[in-house]
Order: C-alpha cells, then structure tokens, then sequence
C-alpha cells in the first residue's frame, strides 16, 4: 500500500451538509465538530506517517491518514471502543464534520482500520526506535499553545505509575512460564531435540500439577526443579535456530535474573531478596518492571507528563513511558536534553524526586531554573546555610556568630574549617550546630552540595517561593483524569512501545478538550460582553432621549 495524502477535504456540491435544514447546519456549526475541523484537523501531518507505508507508488493508495489519526483523538475524547468510533464516523455527521468527510460517498473506515493503523505504527517503532505518535503530538501541543499564548517560560512535571494488564506471577510461576512458553515454541516448529522428558509441559493440567496442587512443603522442590528444567534447555538449545526466538530469549534472561554461578561453577536460584525490581515479572509484558511508590506496589511502567501554563491555560507539552525502576531523577535530565539551551529564562516547577544539586547546576547552564517543591533525603544537622561560604575562593569566613575559623581547606568538593574551643563551647548556639568537636578544637566538615541545599531550603521558607512551588499543583490533576477517564491502568495491550501509543493518544485528547473548552469559554465571554455592550447602548440612548424631555432617569 503506498503513501498518498487526502485530496479530498472541501465541500461539493453533492455533500451531504447541503441536506441540513438552516436550523440543523447553525447547530453544527456551533458544535465542538468545527473547532476541530477548522483547527486541530488541519495540525495532523500526514506525511509524518508515509514512513509505515510502501514507496511502490504502483500499489493500492492508503485510506486517509489523517481521518484515522483524528478519529483515534475523537475515540479518546468521547471514551470509545473501536468498534464504537468507526460507528461515529459512518453515521454521526459530527465526526464527519470534524474529520473532513462529508463529500465523501463511502466513510474510508473498515472493521479493523483503525487496529492495522496502529500496528503498522508500532511495528515502525519497533524496526526504527522512532516513535511516531509521540513526535505528531508534541507537534501539535506546540501549535495548542501557540494558540493559547502559553509561552513556556513556566513548565511543571509530575510522574505516576501505570500498570500493566499482565498478571501478577509469583516465582515460580515466572519459572514456569517461561519453561513451557519455550517448550510450546518447540513443539511448535516441530524441533527433534526436545527430550521426552519435557512433553509433560504441553498437558494443559501440567500447570496446576507443579504449581497450584503440591504441598506447600514442597515450594523449595518445586523451585529447583522449574530452574534445573530451565538450564537444561538452555544448554540443550543454545547456538540453534530456536535459540533465535524471543521465548528462547525470555528464557536465558529469566535464568539470568533468577539465578547466579557458586563455586563450582554451577548456577544455583537467587534469594528472593537479590532478584532485581527490573527482573522479568511475566513473559506476556517483558517491558514490564516492579516498584513500589507511595506504599502502593505496582507491576508495570512509570509516565512523566511535562506542560506548560500560564495564568489561564496550560498544555502537555511532552510526556515519556519507561519501566516501572525509571527514577524522576532521570526524567529530569532526559527533559533537560530536548529541552537544550534556552534564549528566554525558563522555570520548571518539580517536586523532591526530581531534583538533585547537580541536575540545577546543569539545568543552569541551560538557562534554566529548577524548582522543587521539596527536597528528598536525610535532614542535616544543623544550618549550613548560616555560615559565611566565600564559594569563588572555596573559603569559610565565618559562623553565624561571626567568628572566623582558625585554619580551613577545600578538596574535591568538602570544605573543612576549624574553630577555636574556647569559642565553640561558649557559643549559645552549640547545641544545633553541625560542628564536630576535637581534643584541641572544633570541625566543621561540610559538602558543597550540602551548602546549596541548605541555601535552597532557607529560600524554599520565602513567600514569593512559596507562592511560585504552589502552581506545581495545578499538573497532579493529570494522573487523575488519565486513571479516571481515560483508564490508564488498563490499556489492552502490553509492552513499552504499544502502551506508549496508547498514552500518546490519551495526552493528545487532554489537549484537545483543553483548546476546545477554552474556545467554549471565550466564546460565552463574547456573547456576554456584546450584550452588556448592547445594554449600556440602550441605556445611553434613553438617558439621552428622556434627558431632552426633561425627565431624569432613575
């Protein structure tokens, strides 16, 4: 199928708007259907997408891709299935409306359209590390916020955790399916090498056999068979065709993560404590990683969601999925590479995780500010912030007393000052401060990236500061609407690239809803003033009038 963009957007003289009353064509045109169509339609970049179709221009043209990516934003506007979305679009003039498919005899939509749209977008991904859907989108947040005079010199980001449909294994389980996921596979290209010993697998009451109908007594047993079955076939099939396939691969990676070599060179099962978060939790979601955050467990990914804003708007301006151990910390410093370096002063708003001293040194250097709400870690002892820190010639002055330090030094990034003993221990002050005491004197050690953050959290008890961290808030709605709304915790597909797809779609809609309603609101702002505009003009005029008359109005 090769790439062709839709030629057929304009009304004809035999489109089915001219069978609207003049009743019926001023209600759609005060729908929701013309501002995407005027506006959002024309942001869809069909070329964007000729990189999923072939470049044989001798072969059946596509369908519209531009109907199929706006009816994807529309099937999460409403909260349809697909099956429902296609139905809009067959018989609700609204969809083709919006959709710029009015004139067109047939709706260019079939059952499986819109699930073939994004495999073939997934697969793209998958072959080129390119994710198409994330690119349209941020392309079409920066012309929303254009739109809306959001000029990004304030940005907010926050994360929330997204499970994955898979289910919940223990370890052997994982074992297990893993073994019997690749002996299927075997059976299934029909491979000789298979012992007979493992046909037991392919009986489908195998599984509650091993798993669900032993004693408990026998977990350790169970577990040690499950892998000794595992590094058998391993060994057994390593180097060979099967060894190319992914369940092969699932295989070595679990036996890889559930176990470690002793002494003998052997391997031997992990305690359960070493095996590492990041760890297969199912072979039916490798991507899928474990975590728990805010005491609440969760199997699967971790979102970041980046906007900007300002007094009356906001737009998501970026967002990211990676497995569920992908720290805050690392989303800033991904953020702070697209970002690059910035001609206007920029201030990102974040809470504690996402900060660290030498993410807002680098950030700085890009001309850019980050400001956390809160800072995560062990509380100092003492106020580092109340000593005199010349930080250009790496020299402690003075305490907050005011004394000067007998002697001092700095080397690779601690300073170290010592303090007369006679002052030390007559000073108010000892009790809180960080100072440590010496048979002769008194030390204080300190790192700079303690210094900063004991400046940082002096400023952070500002109310200009205060006043500033607080619009943070305004993003940690977005979680909300995307669990509640949009069910993000139960997408039905699996792994990284496809669950990023379906996010990606999700934030597109948010955007949507969010230019439309404002659009909604601007208007009724318009028709509010023109009519009280109108009022003062009639009241003007009989002022006037009645004025003449000789009568005073009330």
């Amino acid at each position: 199928m090769s790439f062709c963009k839709n030629s057929s957007q304009q009304i004809t003289m035999d489109d089915s708007l001219s069978i609207l009353t003049e009743r019926e064509a001023k209600r759609l045109s005060g729908s929701w259907a013309k501002e995407f169509g005027d506006i959002i339609f024309p942001m869809i970049n069909e070329s964007r997408f000729a990189r999923i179709y072939s470049d044989n221009h001798a072969s059946r043209p596509n369908n519209p891709v531009n109907v199929y990516f706006g009816l994807l934003l529309l099937k999460e506007m409403f909260d349809q299935s697909d099956e429902e979305a296609i139905d809009s679009l067959l018989f609700d003039i609204r969809y083709q409306y919006a959709l710029r498919t009015t004139s067109f005899e047939e709706q260019p939509v079939s059952k499986n359209s819109l699930s073939n749209f994004r495999g073939a977008i997934y697969e793209y991904n998958e072959a080129n590390g390119v994710d198409l859907i994330k690119e349209e989108m941020e392309s079409h947040a920066a012309a929303i916020a254009k739109l809306l005079k959001v000029q990004g010199r304030t940005t907010r980001m926050d994360s929330m955790m997204i499970s994955s449909s898979c289910k919940e294994l223990t370890r052997l389980e994982i074992i297990y399916a893993c073994v019997s996921g690749f002996i299927k596979e075997a059976d299934k290209q029909n491979d000789t090498n298979l012992p007979e010993k493992f046909q037991g697998y392919l009986d489908a009451r195998h599984k509650n056999d091993v798993i669900y109908r032993s004693k408990s007594s026998e977990a350790g047993d169970r577990l040690e068979n499950a892998i000794a079955d595992a590094l058998e076939l391993e060994k057994l099939f390593e180097g060979t065709l099967l060894s190319e396939t992914e369940a092969y691969q699932l295989l070595t990676r679990m036996i890889s993560e559930q176990t470690k070599e002793n002494e003998n060179s052997d391997r031997e099962l992990l305690p359960s404590k070493e095996i590492p978060p990041d760890s297969l939790q199912n072979p039916a979601d490798p991507d899928a990683a474990y975590r728990t955050k805010g005491g609440k467990k969760c199997i699967g990914y971790v979102g970041n969601i980046v906007e900007n804003f300002n007094e009356n708007d906001s737009v998501i301006i970026s967002y990211d999925l990676k497995p569920a151990t992908y720290s805050d910390q690392s989303f800033t410093k991904d953020v702070l590479g697209e970002l690059g370096h910035q001609e206007e002063k920029r201030d990102i708003l974040v809470d504690g995780a996402y900060y660290a001293d030498a993410l807002a040194k680098e950030a700085e250097q890009q001309n850019i500010r980050l400001i956390p709400s809160g800072i995560v870690g062990r509380e100092a002892r003492g106020d580092y912030s109340e000593f005199d820190i010349d930080e250009e010639t790496h020299e402690i002055l003075s305490c907050k007393m005011g004394c000067a330090p007998l002697s001092g030094k700095y080397e690779k990034g601690i300073y170290k000052a010592y303090f007369a003993k006679e002052h030390c221990e007559n000073c108010p002050n000892l009790a809180t401060c960080p100072v440590t005491r010496q048979r002769r004197r008194y030390m204080l050690k300190v790192a700079q990236i303690q210094v900063n953050t004991a400046q940082l959290k002096k400023q952070m008890e500002t109310k200009e500061y205060k006043s500033l961290t607080a619009k943070r808030a305004g993003i940690e709605g977005v979680p909300s609407v995307l669990r509640r709304k949009y069910d993000i915790d139960h997408l039905p597909v699996r792994g990284l690239s496809r669950s990023s797809l379906w996010l990606g779609f999700k934030i597109g809609a948010i955007n949507v809803i969010r230019f439309l309603g404002r659009e909604k609101r601007y208007r009724r702002q318009a028709l509010r003033q023109a009519l009280l505009n109108q009022t003062r003009k009639t009241f003007h005029i009989w002022s006037f009038t009645y004025g003449k008359l000789g009568f005073t109005p009330l």
